[in-house]
């Protein structure tokens, strides 16, 4: 298995991993990358798995099994490695998920308490794994592709990081590209102010802004001036829109917050995108990109604050 060149993909025996290895496969497809399954159960001395430690390794093996034959039916056996890793979940993946180029995890879009856990899980991954992760919907299909990727952009003047990567996949997919910026500010504060004034001049520089980061991030990118791109400023809750934007996309692509040591986290917007995209979302890891003033948090008296922070880049 070549080791600078590997996807993990979370198998969990449900739906969603079976749609988490289609995917992985169709990504490998595009790099000859190697897939590398990875199932984690609990350490016999955990209680209750302690009871039935043999039985648990065994029901986990044999989930790695139906996973393996899966994936080698996409790319060949020589490409793909399993492993029975005996950790918690979540610290488990994100370990290994540093020895990999990207993490590819299925949701199975479960309810109740069972929604809570799956989850708790691929928001926790996707938050802190140090290489962009992948929450695949069970029931995604690559069979009739949108030839539409989106990436969902909160602060437009750092984001040539986050458009190069998206770039890229529109590229790979010969898809147009949808650069989407979403925003509202608190209810109370919407209703009270926006609803007065004339936001068209506003519109325009953010879409200027936009537009000069794309710039910079085509010049990262071979062949992206083959990509079109359309750029969307829309006035409305992120989550909703950004949503309403993967209904008719193969991909959806949002950054982390730059601004929480050592790998930022995934915001209450990205997690609600998650739960309810129609389509794959990756999350990525925050990129160094063009770090300004504005982009520092600063520590006064006790408290952390931003130094420029833009009161309407909410997404």
């Amino acid at each position: 298995m070549n080791e600078d060149n590997r996807i993990l993909v979370g198998i969990d025996g449900g739906e969603g991993g079976r749609a988490a290895i289609a995917y992985a496969a169709a990504e490998a497809g595009l790099d000859d990358a190697d897939l590398w399954l990875v199932h984690a159960t609990p350490s016999a001395p955990v209680y209750p798995y302690s009871m039935f430690g043999d039985e648990v390794r065994r029901a986990g093996n044999q989930l790695l099994k139906r996973a393996t034959d899966e994936a080698v039916a996409y790319v060949g056996s020589e490409r793909v490695t399993a492993t029975l890793l005996q950790s918690s979940v979540v610290p488990g993946l994100v370990h290994c998920a540093a020895a990999s180029r990207l993490v590819v995890l299925g949701d199975d879009r479960r309810k109740g308490l069972e929604r809570i856990m799956t989850g708790s899980v691929t928001n926790r991954v996707a938050g802190h794994a140090p290489v962009p992760v992948v929450v695949v919907p069970s029931g995604w299909s690559a069979e009739y592709p949108a030839r539409r990727v989106v990436v969902a952009v909160k602060d437009c003047r750092s984001s040539a990081g986050l458009l190069a990567q998206a770039l890229r996949h529109a590229a790979d997919r010969a898809a147009e590209l949808v650069v989407l910026h979403a925003w509202q500010l608190d209810t109370v504060y919407d209703d009270m102010t926006v609803a007065h004034l004339d936001m068209s001049d506003w519109e325009d520089t953010t879409r200027r802004t936009l537009d000069d980061a794309l710039g910079s991030a085509r010049g990262r990118v071979p062949h992206s001036a083959d990509v079109d791109v359309r750029i969307e400023v829309r006035h409305g809750q992120p989550a909703r829109e950004i949503t309403e934007e993967t209904r008719n996309a193969d991909l959806l692509v949002i950054g982390r917050r730059r601004h929480s040591f050592p790998l930022g986290h995934l915001g209450s917007t990205g997690r609600a995108v998650i739960r309810e995209s129609s389509c794959p979302v990756e999350v990525q890891p925050p990129t160094p990109d063009v770090l300004t003033v504005e982009d520092l948090v600063l520590e006064r008296e006790g408290r952390f604050e931003r130094a420029g922070a833009d009161p309407a880049s909410v997404v």
